[in-house]
Protein backbone atom coordinates (compact mmCIF):
# COMPACT_ATOMS: atom_id res chain seq x y z
CA UNK A 1 0.00 0.00 0.00
CA UNK A 2 2.28 2.96 -1.02
CA UNK A 3 1.33 6.76 -1.04
CA UNK A 4 1.87 9.39 -3.14
CA UNK A 5 4.72 10.89 -0.79
CA UNK A 6 6.67 7.71 -0.86
CA UNK A 7 5.73 6.02 2.47
CA UNK A 8 4.82 2.22 1.38
CA UNK A 9 3.47 0.03 3.80
CA UNK A 10 4.20 -3.59 2.71
CA UNK A 11 3.35 -6.82 3.16
CA UNK A 12 6.32 -9.09 4.56
CA UNK A 13 6.79 -12.41 2.42
CA UNK A 14 8.67 -15.00 4.33
CA UNK A 15 11.56 -14.11 2.89
CA UNK A 16 11.33 -10.61 5.01
CA UNK A 17 11.62 -12.51 7.90
CA UNK A 18 15.31 -11.85 8.49
CA UNK A 19 14.76 -8.35 7.63
CA UNK A 20 12.14 -8.02 10.08
CA UNK A 21 14.58 -10.37 12.84
CA UNK A 22 17.30 -7.65 12.41
CA UNK A 23 14.94 -4.98 12.87
CA UNK A 24 13.55 -6.41 16.11
CA UNK A 25 17.75 -5.97 17.36
CA UNK A 26 16.78 -2.14 16.94
CA UNK A 27 13.72 -2.35 18.35
CA UNK A 28 14.61 -4.06 21.34
CA UNK A 29 17.80 -1.68 21.96
CA UNK A 30 15.41 1.29 21.90
CA UNK A 31 13.30 -0.22 23.97
CA UNK A 32 15.67 -1.44 26.34
CA UNK A 33 16.02 2.31 28.05
CA UNK A 34 12.46 1.28 29.85
CA UNK A 35 12.45 -2.30 30.07
CA UNK A 36 16.01 -4.36 29.74
CA UNK A 37 16.08 -7.50 27.89
CA UNK A 38 18.14 -10.03 27.80
CA UNK A 39 21.09 -10.36 25.64
CA UNK A 40 22.57 -14.03 24.55
CA UNK A 41 25.97 -14.91 24.57
CA UNK A 42 26.10 -14.26 20.53
CA UNK A 43 25.40 -10.44 21.77
CA UNK A 44 21.79 -10.34 20.04
CA UNK A 45 18.43 -9.30 22.26
CA UNK A 46 16.96 -12.73 22.87
CA UNK A 47 13.26 -12.75 21.05
CA UNK A 48 11.52 -15.87 20.58
CA UNK A 49 7.75 -14.04 19.33
CA UNK A 50 8.42 -13.84 15.50
CA UNK A 51 7.11 -17.20 14.81
CA UNK A 52 4.05 -16.98 16.66
CA UNK A 53 3.31 -13.20 15.62
CA UNK A 54 4.11 -13.89 12.34
CA UNK A 55 0.49 -13.49 10.74
CA UNK A 56 0.01 -9.87 9.39
CA UNK A 57 3.67 -8.67 8.79
CA UNK A 58 4.28 -5.28 7.38
CA UNK A 59 7.46 -3.55 6.50
CA UNK A 60 7.36 0.15 6.26
CA UNK A 61 9.03 1.91 3.58
CA UNK A 62 10.24 5.63 3.19
CA UNK A 63 11.46 6.35 -0.24
CA UNK A 64 11.96 2.35 -1.30
CA UNK A 65 14.22 2.84 2.34
CA UNK A 66 13.32 0.46 5.14
CA UNK A 67 12.29 2.84 8.15
CA UNK A 68 10.47 -0.16 10.12
CA UNK A 69 7.89 -2.88 10.78
CA UNK A 70 4.98 -3.93 12.31
CA UNK A 71 3.35 -7.36 13.52
CA UNK A 72 -0.28 -7.60 13.78
CA UNK A 73 -2.07 -10.63 15.36
CA UNK A 74 -5.62 -12.00 15.27
CA UNK A 75 -5.82 -11.73 18.85
CA UNK A 76 -4.72 -10.09 22.10
CA UNK A 77 -2.66 -11.39 24.50
CA UNK A 78 -3.08 -9.28 26.86
CA UNK A 79 -6.68 -9.35 27.35
CA UNK A 80 -7.09 -12.81 25.98
CA UNK A 81 -9.92 -11.56 23.30
CA UNK A 82 -10.23 -13.62 20.50
CA UNK A 83 -11.53 -11.42 16.75
CA UNK A 84 -9.86 -8.63 17.63
CA UNK A 85 -6.42 -7.27 15.85
CA UNK A 86 -3.26 -6.36 18.40
CA UNK A 87 -0.43 -4.14 17.73
CA UNK A 88 2.18 -7.24 18.56
CA UNK A 89 4.95 -5.02 17.72
CA UNK A 90 5.33 -1.92 15.70
CA UNK A 91 8.80 0.01 15.52
CA UNK A 92 9.68 3.29 13.21
CA UNK A 93 13.83 3.63 12.79
CA UNK A 94 15.15 6.70 14.55
CA UNK A 95 16.11 9.13 11.03
CA UNK A 96 11.86 8.42 10.18
CA UNK A 97 10.47 9.24 13.47
CA UNK A 98 8.92 12.72 14.04
CA UNK A 99 7.73 12.56 10.16
CA UNK A 100 4.11 11.19 10.85
CA UNK A 101 5.88 7.98 9.49
CA UNK A 102 4.34 6.18 12.48
CA UNK A 103 1.23 7.58 12.24
CA UNK A 104 0.30 6.95 8.73
CA UNK A 105 2.06 3.60 8.54
CA UNK A 106 -0.72 3.06 11.63
CA UNK A 107 -3.79 4.41 9.82
CA UNK A 108 -2.94 2.53 6.16
CA UNK A 109 -2.56 -0.95 8.74
CA UNK A 110 -5.62 -0.17 10.26
CA UNK A 111 -7.37 0.48 6.95
CA UNK A 112 -6.55 -3.05 6.09
CA UNK A 113 -7.62 -4.60 9.31
CA UNK A 114 -10.84 -2.78 9.78
CA UNK A 115 -12.75 -3.97 13.12
CA UNK A 116 -11.78 -4.39 16.89
CA UNK A 117 -8.44 -3.56 18.10
CA UNK A 118 -6.34 -3.62 20.93
CA UNK A 119 -2.95 -1.60 20.80
CA UNK A 120 -1.03 -2.01 24.03
CA UNK A 121 2.50 -1.06 25.49
CA UNK A 122 4.44 -1.50 28.81
CA UNK A 123 3.03 1.27 31.27
CA UNK A 124 6.73 2.58 31.84
CA UNK A 125 7.47 2.91 28.27
CA UNK A 126 6.90 6.97 28.11
CA UNK A 127 8.01 7.20 24.54
CA UNK A 128 5.62 4.74 23.35
CA UNK A 129 2.98 6.39 25.03
CA UNK A 130 3.45 9.64 23.88
CA UNK A 131 3.41 8.04 20.30
CA UNK A 132 -0.10 6.21 20.66
CA UNK A 133 -1.43 8.85 22.11
CA UNK A 134 -0.79 10.80 18.77
CA UNK A 135 -1.22 8.09 16.52
CA UNK A 136 -5.29 8.47 17.83
CA UNK A 137 -5.11 12.33 17.53
CA UNK A 138 -8.00 12.48 19.54
CA UNK A 139 -9.83 10.06 18.22
CA UNK A 140 -12.09 7.50 20.88
CA UNK A 141 -10.16 5.22 22.23
CA UNK A 142 -10.94 3.41 25.64
CA UNK A 143 -7.89 3.54 27.66
CA UNK A 144 -7.15 1.37 30.34
CA UNK A 145 -4.93 -0.41 32.01
CA UNK A 146 -3.75 -4.06 32.94
CA UNK A 147 -1.12 -6.90 34.13
CA UNK A 148 -0.03 -9.66 31.68
CA UNK A 149 3.30 -11.58 32.05
CA UNK A 150 4.31 -9.73 35.34
CA UNK A 151 4.07 -6.30 34.11
CA UNK A 152 1.74 -3.71 33.72
CA UNK A 153 0.26 -2.59 30.47
CA UNK A 154 -1.51 0.77 28.96
CA UNK A 155 -4.11 -0.91 26.71
CA UNK A 156 -6.30 1.31 24.04
CA UNK A 157 -9.30 -0.83 22.54
CA UNK A 158 -11.24 0.67 19.83
CA UNK A 159 -13.13 -0.16 16.02
CA UNK A 160 -11.02 0.50 13.33
CA UNK A 161 -12.72 1.15 9.88
CA UNK A 162 -13.01 4.36 7.23
CA UNK A 163 -12.81 7.17 10.21
CA UNK A 164 -9.87 6.01 11.78
CA UNK A 165 -7.21 5.28 8.60
CA UNK A 166 -8.38 9.07 7.71
CA UNK A 167 -7.86 11.10 10.00
CA UNK A 168 -5.25 13.57 10.34
CA UNK A 169 -1.17 13.19 10.81
CA UNK A 170 -0.28 15.75 11.90
CA UNK A 171 -0.45 16.19 15.59
CA UNK A 172 1.64 15.01 18.54
CA UNK A 173 5.07 13.57 18.98
CA UNK A 174 6.77 10.45 16.72
CA UNK A 175 7.47 7.79 18.98
CA UNK A 176 7.21 3.99 19.36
Amino acid sequence: MSGSDGNALVPAAVADKPVIENLIQLYLYDMAAANPFPVGEDGRYEYGLLDQFWQHPYLFRVGGEIAGFALVIDHCPITGRDGCFFMAEFFVMRPYRRQSVGRMMFRKICALHPGRWHVAHQTQNVLADTFWTAAFGGHSAQTFGARHDGADWTLRAFEAGERLAGFAVDDGEEGR
